[in-house]
């Protein structure tokens, strides 16, 4: 026999007992790799829960239906107010037509939300009368002629002449959203989501027109124009559901 099988044949004897060995013995599941960082992702997934985003303020409705809390205000000359089908119309006045709301309303730090558009006319379409603690004042859109934004009135000036003035042409027949922001701290306004007054409350006091009066605490009101109003809603700023509000501790039994 040749060196070289005699080296061969030696190998595969000496190899034999370890083929028999493995073969013997049962076959053992290869140990999982574990990172730092897969270790981190698993516990996360196991023990992280997503974060609740806190539910907003609740919008509520100031219905429009007749009947209701919207009521005719009575200013002499008024035009025809009609409450239906969810909208509030009102006629040309000579000056001024208005409703006012006789329900239940805040009277800081709240929001109202609502559309309005005039009809027919020049002058304004939405005088909005509000209070702010124990004072109130009027968001004008649409006055003088028919293009002035401002709050009436501060420190006895109207929305024509103190520094929320400001000038913007309004559609025939096109409803416009507006939003009006009270707080502690400011006022503010947007119409179409863009805003249109950001006044810091300085201490200078507010009070409405007293051709207006009628339209206090809440109310809108139409210049010498037709003008229609509808979803009217209001809601309190940092407003928390009743499920996120501190409960009382249980007491004892005596």
């Amino acid at each position: 026999m040749s060196r070289r099988w005699q080296l061969c044949v030696l190998t595969l004897i000496a190899l034999a007992p370890l083929a028999a060995r493995a073969a013997d013995e049962p076959p053992t599941a290869a140990a999982p790799v574990v990172t730092a960082a897969s270790g981190t992702a698993a516990a996360s997934q196991s023990t992280e829960q997503p974060a609740e985003t806190p539910a907003a303020s609740t919008w509520k409705s100031l219905e429009i239906r007749p009947g209701g809390s919207w009521v005719p205000c009575q200013f002499g000359g008024d035009g025809t107010v009609e409450l239906k089908d969810g909208v509030i119309s009102l006629g040309f006045g000579d000056p001024l037509t208005g409703v006012r709301w006789e329900g239940e309303f805040p009277k800081i730090d709240y929001e109202i939300s609502l559309e309005a558009r005039r009809t027919s006319g020049f002058d304004f379409f939405c005088g909005l009368t509000l209070p702010v603690d124990d004072q109130r004042f009027s968001l004008i859109l649409g006055g003088w002629g028919g293009s002035l934004i401002g709050i009436s009135s501060i420190d006895g000036l109207d929305a024509s002449n103190n520094e929320t003035m400001l000038i913007r042409e309004f559609e025939q027949e096109r409803w416009y959203k507006v939003r009006m922001e009270v707080s502690q701290t400011h006022l503010r306004a947007w119409l179409d989501d863009k805003k249109i007054v950001d006044w810091e409350r300085d201490g200078r006091p507010l009070d409405i027109r007293g051709e207006m009066e009628q339209t206090s605490p809440v109310g809108i009101a139409a210049f010498q124009c037709e003008s229609e109003i509808r979803n009217v809603r209001v809601r309190r700023l940092n407003e928390k559901p009743d499920a996120e509000k501190p409960q009382s501790a249980p007491q004892p039994p005596k």
